[in-house]
């Protein structure tokens, strides 16, 4: 199996590879997490076609550690009999936001109210002449008059994104009225940004569901989780958190007939908000996904066993969970840079508590690592995880809520 992209998911994907003794190639740009996992490892780039033909020619089946790839060259590559899992196709709705939400309204799914900006005012970077100074303030005054009719009808503040190329909460914005539209619209317009504009939800709670989907249809879904986003970063996962049996099983269905639409083959994470009660959905991500991290020791087959099973047409595993409450924390780099190696004594000593370290230089605020806790109680499972994960020095950000006197409050983190 070749692998594009050498990060923390391909490192965890080797992991699983290696227990049912399959042979991975990595295709790096740079050294990465996955490389001291890989069987083998190509030096090189997932937007040249040169590169991904070596890793095509190095392999039976190429699948991905992220959605930065050239779908061009892919494209080509399958023309040629090259096995995409996924495909193309199904790249294309997590690589353009745009065409994604414009796919899932017309087939009918529930998604935020939208409208991806005019392509002639937004897309490639314009220079510094004074002719194209001028072209910018009148594709960026084309933006803004959209933007501003958007919310005519749905009102402000409105939500503007990158349609290509966010990720973990870059590459999205709050306009609160037209003068910060026109800031963020000038700003895309000069980077070459192509942008959408949606409302902005009232979010009565994030979820996600993972879906692993083998190329003749045969799909699984693991359950319904509760996620805590800051910064358009995630923080925790929860099973089954707030959820009630009722949404959980709507946010299922819902997840299976994106699956289904999008063709899916391996893992897709599907992102939804939950508002007065109904589902809409938000994002998705052809490939593993820091939700279903949790699936690793909290359920009977873990998110990146089932990706392989799936893109490889073997028979899937049971998604069931093993405890009946599961919390696992994302690990993140302290304000004064110090790695999470020589904390490790303290959080492996917390009851509970599985560490997952992804061999990432430390720089705050970068995610590191996750840690995972099994058990009865849904509250005592979340605290014994953040008592893990500050015991890793992770700053417990604003938005989050623990119980303070039971972390270890390590360099006065959590206080």
């Amino acid at each position: 199996m070749g692998i594009v992209g050498a990060g923390q998911l391909a490192r965890m994907l080797c992991e699983a590879a290696s227990a049912l003794d399959i042979g991975t190639v990595v295709l790096a740009e740079e050294l990465g997490p996955s490389v001291p996992n890989a069987g083998a490892v190509l030096e090189g780039s997932p937007m040249s076609e040169g590169d991904l033909r070596g890793l095509a020619g190095a392999c039976d089946v190429v699948t991905f550690d992220h959605e930065q790839v050239d779908l061009t060259a892919l494209s080509i590559l399958e023309s040629e009999g090259v096995t995409l899992r996924p495909t193309t196709a199904t790249l294309a709705m997590a690589v353009d936001k745009g065409s994604m939400r414009r796919h899932f309204a017309g087939a009918g799914l529930p998604v935020p109210a939208f409208a991806v900006l005019p392509s002639g005012s937004l897309g490639e970077p314009l220079g510094t002449s004074t002719a194209t100074t001028s072209a910018t303030a009148t594709s960026s005054a084309t933006a803004v008059a959209a933007v501003t009719n958007f919310a005519g009808a749905h009102g402000w503040p409105v939500i503007l994104k990158a349609t290509r190329g966010g990720y973990d909460g870059k590459g999205v914005w709050i306009a609160k009225d037209v003068v910060q539209a026109r800031e963020i619209c000038q700003e895309a317009c000069r980077a070459g940004v192509p942008l959408m504009v949606e409302e902005l939800v009232d979010i009565e709670a994030e979820l996600a569901v993972v879906v692993a989907r083998r190329p003749r249809g045969e799909m699984v879904t693991w359950p319904a989780v509760e996620t805590t986003q800051v910064d358009g970063v995630c923080r925790e996962v929860l099973y089954p958190g707030r959820l009630s049996p009722d949404v959980a099983g709507r946010a299922e269905l819902l997840a299976r007939q994106v699956a289904a639409l999008c063709e899916a083959v391996g893992v897709m994470a599907v992102e939804l908000f939950c508002t007065g009660g109904d589902l809409v959905v938000n994002e998705i991500a052809t490939r593993p996904h820091n939700t279903a991290h949790w699936t690793i020791e909290g359920a009977v087959t873990s998110q990146f066993e089932n990706h392989l099973r799936a893109v490889l047409d073997l028979p899937l595993g049971s998604t069931d969970p093993v405890a009946p409450a599961v919390a696992s924390v994302n690990v993140f780099g302290p304000s004064d840079g110090t790695p999470p190696g020589p904390r490790l004594p303290e959080a492996l000593a917390v009851e509970g508590a599985h560490v997952h370290l992804y061999g990432k230089t430390t720089r705050p605020g970068r995610k590191l690592g996750h840690v995972t806790v099994c058990g009865p109680d849904g509250t005592a499972v979340r605290e014994q995880a953040w008592i893990a994960a500050t015991a890793l020095g992770t700053p417990v950000p604003p938005g989050i809520v623990v119980p303070t006197a039971l972390l270890g409050a390590v360099n006065g983190v959590g206080r």
